[in-house]
């Protein structure tokens, strides 16, 4: 079996899951059997896929655990040994206190970029959000300006050029993001969050999302002898510290649905 094809149709099974806020065994199973039968694959050659990688997952969850317990214990030691230093004035032992700490600290915040970034984008994921923005309630902690977006016509490019165009797309759409120099979250599939700070009014954030659209616009992307444009809708919302997390994201979302009505009288589909 082709692994080009097998991970082509394990990428898109995972992106057809990304999208439903709930997946229940019996349509989980409905996506994969349609999808392996587009790809001419046996259904169990992607079982195995699927098993390889959630064993991988697995691992890999389980090395961050004990890397990060590892560090907690080295982290306390030398936080012991800074005490013992102090307490002795030795300046000697002090000093390689503080240069051990200072690794673990750096250490620390590697795995802590491990898990809270997305694989694909290098953006942030969900988790981020989470651990910095929401408190145990999911309410904002403070008060922040909220953009959601959602790339148009994402499913025809995939369903096009495939996955790996798709991907690539995804890649360059972030780092286009990434340029207006605040926090960029992959929020699932083809969707993004931004963060503005609130020292920036919601309609400066709007003008910069508007202009941010409008230099993507004037890109033309190639892949594989294939040249088209890409383009994203948009909504804002200026959240308030204490606001519901989801409510503040269901009032970016209308405003996004409403913004791609609008984009699409004027951008086309890729490949119409």
């Amino acid at each position: 079996m082709d692994q080009a094809i097998v991970k082509a149709a394990s990428q898109e099974c995972k992106s057809a899951i990304d999208t439903l806020e709930i997946v229940t065994p019996s349509i989980y199973a409905s996506i994969f059997s349609e999808i392996a039968k587009k790809y001419g694959i046996d259904p169990k050659t992607l079982t195995e896929v699927a098993e390889r990688s959630l064993v991988m997952q697995i691992e890999k969850l389980l090395d961050l655990n004990k890397k990060s317990s590892e560090q907690v214990t080295h982290l306390d030691k030398a936080s012991k040994k800074a005490l013992d230093a102090m307490q002795a004035h030795d300046e000697t032992l002090l000093r390689e206190s503080i240069s051990e700490t200072e690794a673990l600290r750096q250490e620390i915040e590697r795995l802590k970029e491990s898990v809270y970034t997305d694989s694909l984008t290098k953006t942030w994921n969900r988790k981020w959000v989470d651990a910095n923005l929401l408190d145990e309630n999911g309410h904002f902690k403070k008060a922040c300006i909220l953009a959601i977006v959602d790339l148009n016509y994402f499913k025809q490019i995939n369903d096009t050029l495939g996955h790996i165009a798709g991907d690539k797309v995804l890649k360059y759409i972030s780092s286009h993001l990434k340029s207006l120099g605040i926090p960029v979250v992959r929020y699932g599939g083809d969707e993004f969050l931004l963060l503005f700070d609130t020292e920036e009014s919601a309609e400066k954030a709007e003008k910069r999302m508007h202009l941010c659209r409008e230099l993507l616009l004037k890109k033309t992307l190639k892949f594989n002898g294939h040249s088209f444009k890409t383009s994203f809708s948009y909504g804002i919302h200026a959240c308030k510290e204490g606001e519901s997390f989801s409510d503040a994201l269901e009032a970016a979302d209308k405003q996004m649905y409403d913004d791609k009505e609008a984009i699409k009288k004027r951008v086309s589909a890729p490949f119409s």
